[in-house]
């Protein structure tokens, strides 16, 4: 099974991301657009796992449940560097900093194989983008609903391939107190 660990977004937060990707979808001539369902914040993907090893990783991320919930905002919509996936970025913030971090060491202490580059905190929005303007241009006419929320829910998620989409199965939740 193909897992990650993710922040679950606020329902307004995602009606308000699929709002943009409407904005987006006007000059759009090409893309796969996330469905609004799908929308999340991504701790750390962990592949290809075995059902066995499903324990360990709800065991890290009980280890963290006493950690405050982070607050967040979308700060602005850009491309990732190979230009082909449009996400929101994240403000970044020390609480989710130091969560993402502190899970990622205790996976790393279950066995798990984690990224140590730079955390970028994004909501991916399209991916295989392709517009009838510059990107720049396209932002310009995209409004950025950006009021702060608090992301208390972490999961661990399955991706499910099914007809030619994906969706994403919630797995394991943890509560975060929230402040």
């Amino acid at each position: 099974m193909r897992v990650f660990i993710a922040m679950e977004i606020p329902q307004k937060v995602k009606d308000n991301l699929e709002r943009s990707s409407r904005q987006f979808a006007e000059y759009a001539d090409g893309g796969n657009f996330v469905p609004k369902d799908n929308l999340h914040l991504t701790l750390h993907f962990l592949g290809n796992v075995t059902p066995d090893a499903l324990i360990y990783i709800q065991s890290a991320m009980d280890s963290v449940r006493d950690m405050p919930a982070p607050e967040l905002a979308v700060m602005q919509f850009a491309m990732q560097r190979t230009g082909d996936i449009v996400w929101a970025k994240i403000r970044p913030s020390a609480p989710l900093t130091t969560l993402h971090d502190s899970l990622g060491e205790r996976l790393e202490a279950n066995g798990f194989e984690v990224e140590h580059r730079a955390y970028r905190p994004h909501v991916t929005l399209i991916r295989k983008k392709s517009f009838t303007l510059p990107f720049s241009e396209v932002t310009k006419n995209v409004q950025v609903y950006n009021a702060p929320f608090t992301a208390d829910r972490l999961t661990l998620y399955e991706s499910v391939f099914e007809r030619g989409s994906v969706t994403y199965r919630p797995l394991y939740t943890v509560q975060l107190p929230s402040e």
